[in-house]
């Protein structure tokens, strides 16, 4: 099982999805599950009159032809079951004639091969350590200068937090730590899921510019925010939830001195084998019971400023998945917005759920389990910049505070979010503090990218910006550019094709762009259909403007605006500007 997690990992380039732990994790874990299987054996002999046979091998070579077969996709379940037990019978028909022989060769290998797992545990264990102690030299650039926190919150949407006029009291604790920073109305993401978002934020570039994909990491062609900040002596560390996108496999690890993505746990260990997995059940419950809660986070990043390198600055990655699907508040926050019978009706919505299939009462259910989410996000935020504060670090820290991208719940038939390129799954929450040197209390308004969080990023820590493409946002208070003028920038957002969302789901729209230019909103669907908002007036995008023979103009400019920024694959192209 290993070598074909090598196979697919170094020699197919395709995610794992798994700790680099599994070297060691899967094959204990299948030798626990074959004991199980065994002592079961035991129990049926003891039961079981001695005349009716129990043949081992066929339930062993069963389960270890079941347990390979399981990797190989296109085979299903079921499939893979049969042709299991056809591989068992002939291999104990194979083992009862050399009987002798084979017993032999088990007595031997099975003490080598509990010694390779344990020098292969050892040994990634070493890599692991050296790579989360890697640290660059301290560099004259560096001292006096500020620490930087830049904290993602996975899947939050700016229009269910308070602070941006949500009804409810979603987040009271960042509207009173980041009272005294900056923030930004309407902070656009460049991409509606993990990864290309952010490889952006991490690089200043647009997704169609970078590796990064649904099964493709972000490669080494550009220079990312640690790396350029760990070679000019920051201590960079990262510390994240989601370990499907952000973890050392998804390419963002590069230039960080230390990286935790995944814990070493018993859930871990099960579902790092294949036949552990299906025993588990579906993808759903794996991601609830591998759910890296904000606490964990803090504690870990807490843990890792006790004993950080103390002449030099630090730059601090936090990525938060508490607010991703499935939503599951701890208590008491899981009865904030709604009763106890909540959670059932929560727990029967899958991810791939066709938008048709939603209830009312799924959706209020959802919904209440998000924003109770959020509530219990921003107190674990109060909690760790509270106790910065207490550690005489918060004042000298650039605290960036967003997300990757939103959520949608049922604008435009559409649910969670990596389906589409409308609104609820792009516009994310932007505050920055940092005393003395960002306005408090200001509010821009003008739209603004993600993709310039490098550029900020390296502005506000005395670095030069110019080391990233996009442009500083520290221009909106530093009399470069005037809020209430319109914005010069055009804004660019993408989404590829997913591979994981079945064809016939109404979500499922191929490679999708859009550009906001001098007002308005341009989608292009996969098919080729555009859509056009006008996107100062129509925040929930309601009226469709480009059948409007008015707009046509604003059609036509928006669309090549998009086509000057981005190649256009030629299944977009089915249909040109003007005919709808």
């Amino acid at each position: 099982e290993v070598i074909l997690l090598g196979i697919r990992k170094f020699a197919l380039h395709r995610f794992l999805f798994l700790s680099a732990d599994a070297a060691w994790m899967a094959p204990v874990t299948d030798a626990l599950l074959f004991v199980i299987a065994g002592l079961g054996l035991l129990l049926l002999r003891w039961i079981l009159p001695r005349r009716i046979p129990l043949p081992p091998t066929l339930l062993f070579a069963a389960l270890a032809s079941f347990t390979l077969l399981l990797m190989y996709d296109p085979l299903s379940k079921p499939a893979a079951a049969l042709l299991s037990l056809g591989i068992a019978v002939q291999a104990t028909r194979m083992a009862g004639r050399r009987s002798d022989g084979f017993m032999r060769l088990v007595r031997r290998t099975t003490p080598a091969l509990a010694a390779l797992v344990l020098i292969t545990g050892l040994g990634v264990r070493a890599l692991i350590g050296m790579d989360r102690r890697r640290s660059g030299a301290a560099a004259a650039e560096s001292r006096g200068a500020p620490n930087v926190l830049l904290i993602v919150l996975d899947t939050v949407r700016a229009w269910s937090l308070g602070l941006y006029g949500y009804y409810r009291p979603t987040s009271p604790e960042l509207g009173r730590w980041m009272s005294d920073g900056t923030r930004f109305q309407t902070a656009l993401s460049t991409a509606p899921w993990t990864l290309p978002s952010h490889a952006s934020m991490f690089t200043g570039r647009f997704p169609f510019e970078l590796s990064a994909g649904w099964l493709s990491p972000l490669d080494g062609k550009f220079p990312t925010l640690a790396e350029v900040l760990s070679a000019r002596g920051y201590a960079a560390a990262g510390f994240v939830a989601n370990t499907t996108y952000c973890s050392y496999e998804s390419g963002l690890a590069r230039g960080f001195g230390h990286f935790e993505d995944y814990p070493v746990s018993i859930p871990q260990m099960l579902f790092s084998s294949s036949l552990g997995k299906v025993l588990a059940g579906s993808r759903f419950t794996r991601r609830k019971l591998l759910r890296v809660t904000a606490e964990d986070i803090d504690n870990r990043v807490l843990a890792w400023l006790n004993q950080r390198p103390s002449d030099r600055p630090f730059f601090v990655f936090l990525n938060y998945l508490d607010t991703h699907n499935p939503y599951q508040p701890p208590p008491p926050y899981d009865t904030l917005f709604s009763d106890s019978t909540t959670a059932s009706v929560v727990d029967s919505i899958r991810e791939d759920t066709p938008a048709r299939r939603w209830s009312p009462e799924e959706l209020r259910a959802a919904v209440g389990e998000y924003d109770e989410s959020l509530a219990y996000l921003d107190a674990q935020l109060g909690r760790l910049f509270a106790e910065l504060k207490r550690r005489g670090l918060w004042d000298n820290t650039v605290v960036i505070v967003t997300s990757d991208h939103g959520e949608e719940f049922g604008e435009h038939r559409v649910f969670f979010h990596g389906n589409s390129l409308y609104r609820p799954a792009l516009e994310v929450p932007l505050l920055v503090r940092f005393p003395g040197h960002v306005p408090a209390g200001l509010v821009v308004r003008t739209p603004v990218s993600l993709r310039d969080m490098a550029a900020t990023v390296m502005d506000l820590s005395g670095g030069a910006a110019g080391q990233f493409p996009g442009r500083s946002l520290a221009r909106f208070w530093n009399g470069t550019v005037s809020d209430s003028a319109p914005s010069a920038d055009t804004l660019l957002m993408e989404l590829g094709y997913s591979p994981r969302l079945p064809r016939a789901t109404p979500i499922a729209r191929g490679p999708m762009k859009s550009v906001v230019l001098n007002g308005h909103r341009l989608i292009r669907n996969g098919d080729g259909q555009l859509e056009l908002y006008d996107f100062l007036r129509d925040t929930m995008e309601l009226t469709d403007l480009a059948r409007d023979s008015s707009y046509q103009a604003v059609l036509n400019q928006s669309f090549k605006a998009l086509e000057a920024m981005t190649p256009i694959p030629p299944v977009m192209r089915a249909r040109p500007p003007g005919k709808p």
